[in-house]
């Protein structure tokens, strides 16, 4: 709930659904507490895992002619194989 000052009154007003509460004693809100090292939340995200190792252009391409090198084989191997069943 978010204080709010609305007319002459203050209001509490929930930011996610816009509920809103009139303050039965009708005066300024007050904060009580103190911030200390220990209430601070420290958050980190990893953008990759990959440790910095990068592939050359080359490598790459070598890598899909393999590949590619591969894949005509296994269809020749289906096509010679579904020749023998006709």
């Amino acid at each position: 709930m978010v204080p709010q000052k609305k007319d002459d009154n203050y209001v509490y007003r929930c930011p996610s659904c816009g509920y809103e509460e009139v303050s039965k004693t009708g005066e300024k809100y007050r904060l009580s507490g103190k911030a200390g090292a220990e209430s601070k939340v420290r958050t980190t995200s990893i953008v990759s895992e990959g440790g910095g190792k990068t592939r050359s252009q080359e490598e790459i391409e070598q890598e899909k002619e393999e590949f590619y090198e591969i894949l005509l084989d296994l269809m020749e191997e289906e096509e010679g194989a579904g020749e023998e069943s006709s």
